[in-house]
Parts: C-alpha cells; structure tokens; sequence
C-alpha cells in the first residue's frame, strides 16, 4: 500500500529541520543565518496557532512511551479526538505561510534534504493527524499506521522533556497521558485532589511553583492526620508504628518534580483520605 507523504507539510519534520539549520549555522559561525531561522520559528510556532497546536500534539505522541498495550489504544484514541479539534483550513494557510518564509528567506535549495532520524515514524505521525481530520478517511492507511504508532508508544524512549509536552493546547492530551499511567500504577481511579496535582505536576513552572507548595500542604495535611489517629489508635502495635510513619513523611522533599516524587505524594493523598475519613465517622 503506496501512502503519499508530504515532507513539507510535515510540522515535526519541518521544526527538526529548523533546529538542525540553527545548529549548524552556530557551528559554523553564522550568526545572521541562526538569527534569520531562528525568527521564523519565532514567528509561526506561535501558541494559540493551529500550527502551534499540531506541532505540540505531534511532539506529545512522538515522545511519549507507555507500558502496556491497553494504554497505548487509550493516548492513540485521545490523540485522534484532539488532532480533530484543529481547525483544517487555517492549519493549511498557516503550514504555506511558514514553507514560504522558509522557501523565501532561507533560500536554501537543500533544506528539505536535511535527513531527521526516524523520520519514518513522523511520517506517520504526520499521516494520522491528517488522516484523523479527514472527513472520508483512507481506513485501510489509517490501521496500517495506527499499528505502527502502537508499536511506538511501546517502545522506551531515551529522552522525555516534560518541557516539549506543556502547552495550553495540548493540555487534555497531556493529562490524559499521565492519568491513565498513574492509574494503571495504581489500579483506581484519580481522585479530582490527585487529578489537580497531577495537572500541576505536568504544568510545573518554576516561576510560578504551585506544584511545590501543594507538596507542602499535603505534607502539612498528612502528618496532621497521623497525630489525629495516633491520638485516638487503641493499638498499641500500629501506635508504635506511627511515629516511624510521620518522620518518613517528613522526610519526603516538597522542591523536586518528577515521577517518583508524584507517585508517593499521590499515595499520601490517599492515606490522608483514609485517615481523615475515620475521623469523620467516629464524630
């Protein structure tokens, strides 16, 4: 089955292109050309654009990786919902504006030949996204490549900068994505107090550190809800445990932001549920 792609249509291809030409004029000691490319990034990765939209939505499912086969249906199914919220027609004015500047201000007969690794997997990519906003879509491309993004997803990526998935526009995607890994981890679904840490988590700015000061108030509200029930514990053996309890909790650091630190927090969460729940029923 022949699938015709169009490399200069490809927003992922056309932004590693971008970048390879900035690197290269930096090497070589050309300034004005770094400067040149790096203003048309500037000027059509823009957020709030269609083109911008894509191009987080195509970065989020090029490095995303996902455990289990389950999962991967999941973010192929959410990234088919979001690539249909693109608007089409202003996604295409905006591709030609950019392959313009590209064409005209570059003037660079040998840019589109730069070679981009596993660019077959962008090609892809790219194919779905199209593919998914088609009205009368080829079926028979679409599973031969939703299969291959299958197999992607599964594959362990050597490098995931959370930095490339934060994008107002590709927030439900994103989320999703993490959602339905912490949830396979842990077998239940979020409660809306872990599914708003979890959104800080993904969002973390360091500027403007919620996410950090969230770790405190959980911390805060963890070890208050220990003292409660070592107060009203009638078992001596739990009671001895407690303690012990309180001082790991203590311990866990509130200014780092990664998995590990999530997935503990998350579990705090729970266990003040618990024990804030026991409470309310021996009121």
């Amino acid at each position: 089955m022949k699938v015709k792609h169009n490399k200069k249509r490809n927003v992922g291809l056309l932004f590693a292109q971008l970048s390879q030409s900035v690197s290269e004029s930096m090497v070589e000691g050309d300034s004005k050309k770094a400067a040149k490319t790096l203003s048309i990034i500037k000027k059509h990765f823009v957020p709030g654009t269609e083109l911008f939209k894509e191009f987080r939505l195509f970065r989020a499912i090029m490095v995303t990786s996902v455990p289990t086969d389950s999962l991967a249906s999941s973010i192929i199914f959410e990234a088919k919902a979001a690539s249909r919220n693109i608007n089409t027609k202003t996604l295409t004015q905006q591709k030609s504006s950019l392959i313009k500047d590209i064409n005209y201000e570059m003037n660079e007969s040998s840019f589109y030949n730069r070679r981009v690794a596993d660019y077959k997997t962008f090609a892809t990519v790219q194919t779905l996204l199209s593919e998914w906003r088609n009205r009368d879509p080829n079926l028979s491309v679409m599973a031969k490549f939703e299969t291959e993004l299958h197999t992607h997803l599964l594959k362990e990526k050597k490098l995931q900068n959370l930095d490339d998935l934060k994008s107002a526009d590709a927030n439900h995607l994103v989320v999703d994505i993490m959602r339905k890994k912490i949830e396979e981890k842990f077998g239940s679904q979020l409660t809306s107090s872990q599914l708003s840490l979890l959104k800080e988590y993904v969002f973390f700015d360091h500027e403007n550190d919620n996410f950090s000061q969230k770790l405190s108030e959980i911390k805060r509200s963890t070890i208050l809800a220990l003292s409660n029930f070592e107060e009203r514990c009638d078992n001596q053996i739990i009671k001895t445990q407690i303690p012990r309890v309180r001082e790991s909790v203590d311990a866990l650091p509130t200014d780092t932001s990664d998995d590990e630190t999530l997935s503990r927090y998350l579990t705090l969460m729970k266990l003040t549920e618990e024990l804030t729940t026991g409470d309310e029923g021996n009121e």
